[in-house]
């Protein structure tokens, strides 16, 4: 295991992990103002949540003092974690506010905030300019615990959730129309920007759209495609009502928006949900394309489908079913 420090977004390689000794007290040739106690970590996936992996691919570990400065930090890859998951961490007494991180990848369109911000302003979001970004690269589990080091030997466990949620799309295809279809893409739109680790508080600063991932076929042989996005909010925002929006509109918590190629024409299909869409969930669309390019979605959950024929970019002729 080695402390190490990650840098913000923008950086080459995404996260840039380099030896650092952090302003724990501890010096290696004093160690008489600390204590050594042990953390357990484990990832819980709700019932809700059988989709999720809940595996821990990387960990970072943060412990910030009664000043919100950080104290200590640590990362460590999968190949590196104990079989029990059980760290020996070592801290001068005082107050702790604690939280870990997993699953953080490069390669991911989510940044994590330098670590020399304040606890409290510690978040995981996009990129600040960035209107539509890919589906998460990973499973984001996020755990956090207030604790006290007051003699030594103490232990702590930490139960890590999801911070993100999952839409899985599922489509069938009328008789002869699989063959006619150019292309599908999906697009999940109206969840959060970002995540504040420490008080779990999720950011709504503006839109951000998140494009689904064609992923193959799903159990049953329907075509599928997949987005692991922030979770929306779970009440509708307060304000008068648009008038150029529908009732299905108003009543959205989120929605999904997918277009289906057919010869030169594009069919929108936008799927708006009335049910939140929540950390550690994984809500499942199902839908039938037909011949035209519209989708008839099941009646497994509250959502409604308005349908654009022939759309174009700027086009607002829709029909709602």
């Amino acid at each position: 295991m080695k402390k190490t420090n990650y840098g913000q977004r923008g950086v080459a390689a995404g996260i840039l992990f380099a030896g650092l000794s952090l302003l724990s007290g501890c010096i290696d040739d004093n160690m008489s103002d600390c204590n050594n106690f042990t953390v357990r970590y484990k990832i819980e996936l709700s019932a809700q949540a059988q989709a999720f992996s809940g595996r821990m691919d990387n960990l970072n570990m943060h412990f910030y003092d009664g000043t919100q400065s950080l104290a200590h930090h640590e990362y460590v890859e999968r190949e590196q974690m104990p079989d029990d998951n059980i760290y020996a961490i070592s801290l001068p007494m005082n107050d702790y506010h604690h939280f870990a991180i997993a699953n953080i990848l490069p390669e991911s369109s989510v940044s994590a905030s330098d670590l020399a911000v304040q606890s409290d302003r510690y978040k995981l979001a996009y990129d600040s300019n960035a209107d539509t970004v890919p589906s998460h690269a990973s499973e984001l589990y996020v755990g956090r615990e207030r604790f006290s080091i007051a003699d030594k030997n103490q232990f702590i466990e930490v139960v890590l959730t999801p911070c993100i949620a999952m839409t899985r799309l599922h489509l069938d295809y009328e008789t002869g129309v699989a063959a006619s279809i150019g292309s599908i893409e999906g697009y999940v739109n109206k969840t959060a920007t970002g995540f504040y680790c420490r008080d779990s508080i999720y950011e709504h600063d503006r839109p951000v759209v998140v494009q689904m991932k064609e992923t193959g076929e799903d159990e049953n042989g329907l075509s599928l495609f997949q987005a692991l996005s922030f979770p929306s909010k779970d009440v509708a925002s307060a304000g008068a009502p648009a008038v150029d929006r529908s009732v299905a509109e108003e009543n959205a918590l989120w929605n999904t928006d997918v277009y289906v190629s057919i010869g030169n024409k594009i069919t929108r299909n936008t799927i708006h949900v009335a049910e939140p869409l929540l950390a550690g969930k994984c809500v499942d669309i199902y839908g039938v394309v037909r011949g035209d390019g519209s989708i008839e979605i099941g009646h497994n959950l509250q959502a409604t489908v308005a349908i654009t024929l022939d759309w174009k970019p700027g086009g607002n002729i829709d029909v709602e079913m």
